[in-house]
């Protein structure tokens, strides 16, 4: 049977000692006074280990833990609880209770450590502040400027668009005859033309150009040219020869024979003809035989 050379007890024994002798001879875990935690000051969210993120303190406490404590060689398995206090607007005290796993024993540790929270900028925060963009949406009028309420409902659908992370409008800027909406990703340019396209019955083009290279890969920003049509919902226009109002905008769009009353629906491409006519007269066809 063997026993402890510290106090003489019998039973299992770990480099000689028993449970409660292994535990005062051997710090099992060790932490720092301080561990620190970046917090954005812009957005709020808390640089992890798995990147920034939207989180507490408090859900930051396991990976800080995990991260910065040390454990006796002997220990194979760890588990915290805390209990935590708030010291300072920018300090949170813990103490910590440690159950650790050591050979066949399950003992038991404590210790005290604070979280400061330092601030930061995380990246899209420090991108959007720096006027950073990678793709472009030029939104222009076919022969005419936008209207101020064209401008208005684009601007409005570019903030519908963003929805966080890198696809965040980092500008709009009036230009002559339209605006121009920079972006953080080429995938938002493209939503996004897509998305006022739809709402104005316009087409879109695009095209790219080298922006820089990122490990080994070559990086492009995007523009993409937003064509709304020069003609507006209850303008006449003139197509294949004959007059029409339009009814509804869209891809398809809504045309109304101005002589007939007929409705039809044309694919934007295949309105490239077509020309604001004015009002004018309403031609009536004749009655009787």
């Amino acid at each position: 049977m063997a026993f402890c050379v510290e106090c003489g007890a019998e039973g299992a024994t770990l480099e000689s000692l028993c449970a409660d002798d292994f535990g005062k001879r051997h710090p099992l875990v060790r932490a720092p006074e301080r561990m620190n935690v970046a917090k954005c000051a812009h957005c709020g969210k808390l640089e992890l280990s798995r990147g920034w993120t939207d989180a507490t303190v408090e859900d930051a406490i396991p990976g800080l833990l995990a991260a910065h404590v040390v454990k006796d060689p002997h220990v194979t398995k760890t588990a915290y609880t805390w209990v935590s206090r708030q010291e300072h607007e920018n300090i949170v005290g813990l103490t910590v209770k440690a159950k650790c796993k050591v050979g066949a024993w399950d003992l038991a540790s404590s210790f005290r450590t604070k979280v400061r929270i330092r601030g930061g900028a995380c990246p899209i925060c420090s991108k959007q502040r720096a006027d950073y963009f990678v793709g472009t949406v030029q939104v222009r009028a076919d022969g005419r400027p936008l209207t101020d309420e064209e401008g208005r409902m684009a601007t409005k659908i570019a903030g519908r668009a963003a929805s966080g992370g890198e696809d965040f409008v980092s500008g709009i800027e009036p230009v002559p005859g339209g605006i121009d909406v920079k972006v953080g990703s080429n995938r938002l340019a493209k939503r996004l033309a897509r998305d006022l396209a739809r709402e104005f019955g316009g087409t879109v083009g695009s095209s790219a150009t080298l922006h820089t290279q990122r490990e080994g890969r070559e990086m492009y920003r995007s523009t993409y040219v937003v064509r709304v049509p020069a003609f507006r919902e209850g303008d006449v226009v003139r197509w294949r020869g004959a007059r029409y109002r339009v009814r509804g905008l869209g891809d398809p769009v809504r045309l109304q024979h101005v002589d007939t009353g007929a409705i039809e629906r044309v694919r934007i491409r295949d309105l490239g003809t077509a020309k604001p006519a004015g009002e004018g007269p309403t031609r009536r066809r004749p009655s009787g035989p």
